[in-house]
């Protein structure tokens, strides 16, 4: 991502985010003490152990846990149970691919998106993205109906469109592969990165109803934000 690390961490430092890098979660258990609360509020215990040197094991208490580490295919789930590694999977439960997108070893099997692990050029694994299984759809649809009436698969090729994240209301950044170096950040890099996600929508018909939801949150928000302000002026 082009956006720099210290602009996002000043951003949500602003927003009084508290970032703890270069640990890992070694255990999260519920705290004893909660039986003895007044208020009977149930509370969490996260041992972080250091991933890097000169770091020191902490231990914090939470009052929620929101675990967002990514996930994991289900693949062997569909593995026959007389039959395991049926499927070629990798160390991380994806299933090998060649580039037309089959399952190694079973012409009549297709993966896509997390559950597909193919490499590029360089041979390394295609990041499991949003926009890397949106393209993939496509070239698996057209697979599909070339297998089914005997012509040619097409190997599928990614075409990187680039990187684009959110920081929260109104602050966005989005960086176009197509424009080397350009990163459009804050308001400008929000408006920019709903535009790319209004075009990458399947049809009309949802871009519509999502721009429409858009307009109208935007609509709801300048009034709240309008009327705290007049509530201010009042107030002296």
């Amino acid at each position: 991502m082009m956006y720099s690390f210290c602009n996002t961490y000043q951003v949500l430092s602003s927003r009084k985010v508290e970032l703890l890098l270069g640990y890992f979660v070694h255990s999260i258990r519920k705290s004893s003490d909660a039986e003895d609360s007044f208020y009977d509020v149930e509370t969490f215990i996260l041992e972080l152990q250091p991933a890097q040197r000169g770091l020191r094991s902490q231990i914090l208490e939470a009052d929620l846990v929101l675990w967002t580490v990514g996930s994991k295919p289900s693949l062997p789930e569909l593995e026959p149970w007389d039959k395991p590694h049926e499927l070629p999977l990798t160390a991380h439960g994806q299933t090998e691919t060649d580039e037309t997108l089959r399952v190694k070893g079973h012409p009549r099997i297709f993966a896509l998106g997390d559950s597909s692990a193919l490499r590029d050029s360089d041979g390394k694994i295609l990041p499991a993205t949003a926009q890397v299984a949106f393209q993939q759809a496509d070239s698996t649809g057209w697979n599909l109906w070339a297998a089914i009436n005997d012509h040619p698969l097409l190997p599928f090729r990614f075409q990187n469109l680039g990187e684009m994240m959110t920081l929260g209301r109104n602050d966005a950044a989005i960086s176009p592969s197509f424009i080397d170096g350009l990163t459009l950040e804050g308001p400008v890099g929000h408006v920019a990165r709903k535009f790319a996600h209004l075009i990458r929508l399947p049809t009309d018909e949802h871009r519509i109803k999502v721009g429409m939801s858009w307009l109208a949150k935007s609509a709801i928000d300048s009034v709240t934000s309008l009327q705290g302000t007049l509530t201010r002026v009042l107030a002296g």
